[in-house]
């Protein structure tokens, strides 16, 4: 029924439950009519929103059974055995054929490398000399190198980072010499739930030399003062409500483009509503720069965008969409059913269990979980037979999903 699936059920109220109250009630939730008044709100004009693309999210997996794999940096293996292995390769080129270590050859065996690196100078003398000598700008320059395995909000995390480093190195930089990106996590999943990032274990390391990965909680209203945004997709390859809170706001959207969508993505049409940025935010920093040199085009967008949100949470808009992503496709699903029933005629099957069963075989097809969509805990693990099918399998589902 939802183009994506994988993060399901949904995690917000914004949706599902939103549906609900229309159904039950014929009016627009809470949630909904409160994003829609996001940019009427701060009341400030396109001049005084500050210039800088924000986001503040949670550490999170990005696709993670779509290829390509991609992870998020751990510290000594990503950084300080990196650059380890990197001066190694380069004072000794008979492992790398005379290649330089900036071949595509050698940063491939390099990354092969970093794991067996790991446990031999995680406590070493020479290790601790390592990270002595790194700064933001050395720590910067490493992961850079390795930017294409990191997940997206990694990414976006670096790219900070950088523009941080460049702005502070410009022949004119002051103290508050602003970068062009503020994008920065507020929370990770620590025991299967969220928790701040700022100040955690898990962050420190990075902080130690210079790293500022984590940033402050910022509200909507806070949010809302910055005249950029991005929508970075998360576990499903989308951000489920921050794409709808972000479009609402007077400022404009760069809408992170992955191969997962939304439903209310169908509503959004590029440089109309919002501008694309590519999976790997490669062209993000362009885009920026676009939008500063075209002031009168990116603004038209961004009030695009705010008016296609306050259109679809009113009253005529959600009855559309109600119409078009619920009623819609609910009535496909039930006008293609066909009831064993009206086929008995031409077959000897009476129930769709003995059609399965009979195509498929005993025990193939069973109840794995069951969610009712409420909330995210609304979810039932059904028993799970032990045959030939599903060795294995009850106990990789329940590690996956930390049980």
């Amino acid at each position: 029924m939802f183009p994506s699936i994988i993060a399901m059920p949904m995690p917000s109220s914004h949706h599902l439950l939103c549906f609900k109250t229309w159904t039950t009630s014929n009016t627009v939730c809470e949630q909904l009519r409160a994003v829609g008044e996001i940019g009427n709100e701060i009341g400030l004009e396109w001049g005084d929103l500050i210039p800088q693309v924000v986001w503040r999210g949670t550490d999170f997996s990005f696709l993670a059974r779509v290829p390509p794999v991609l992870i998020k940096p751990q510290f000594q293996e990503r950084l300080i055995n990196w650059s380890q292995h990197l001066t190694m390769e380069d004072k000794t080129t008979k492992k790398t054929g005379g290649q330089p270590a900036s071949d595509a050859a050698t940063k491939k065996r390099r990354h092969n490398y970093v794991r067996k690196l790991a446990a031999e100078t995680k406590t070493t003398h020479v290790n601790k000399q390592i990270r002595a000598r790194f700064t933001k700008a050395t720590a910067v320059e490493s992961l850079m190198e390795q930017y294409a395995h990191l997940l997206p909000r990694w990414k976006a995390a670096l790219l900070t980072a950088d523009a941080e480093v460049k702005a502070s190195s410009q022949p004119t930089a002051t103290d508050d010499a602003q970068p062009w990106a503020d994008m920065r996590f507020s929370n990770y999943i620590h025991s299967g739930h969220k928790a701040d990032a700022r100040g955690a274990k898990d962050y420190r390391e990075w902080e130690s030399i210079g790293l500022d990965i984590t940033g402050d909680h910022k509200s909507l209203e806070a949010l809302a003062r910055y005249k950029y945004h991005v929508d970075l997709g998360g576990g499903g390859g989308t951000t489920w409500s921050g794409t709808i809170e972000k479009l609402a706001m007077p400022g404009l959207l760069f809408h992170h483009f992955t191969p997962t969508k939304d439903y209310v993505h169908d509503w959004m049409t590029p440089w109309v509503h919002y501008v694309p940025v590519s999976s790997d935010l490669l062209d993000l920093k362009e885009k920026f720069d676009w939008a500063e040199s075209h002031p009168i085009q990116a603004k038209k967008i961004a009030d695009e965008g705010t008016k296609l949100m306050q259109f679809l949470t009113s009253p005529e808009g959600y009855a559309q969409m109600y119409q078009k992503n619920i009623v819609e496709p609910l009535r496909r699903v039930i006008e293609a059913y066909q009831p064993v029933s009206i086929v008995y005629r031409q077959t000897h099957w009476r129930t769709w269990r003995e059609v399965l069963q009979e195509i498929e075989g005993d025990d193939v097809w069973f109840s794995l979980i069951k969610c009712s969509g409420i909330s995210v805990r609304s979810c039932e693990i059904g028993e799970i037979p032990d045959n030939k099918y599903t060795k294995g399998a009850s106990r990789q589902y329940m590690a996956g999903h930390g049980k």
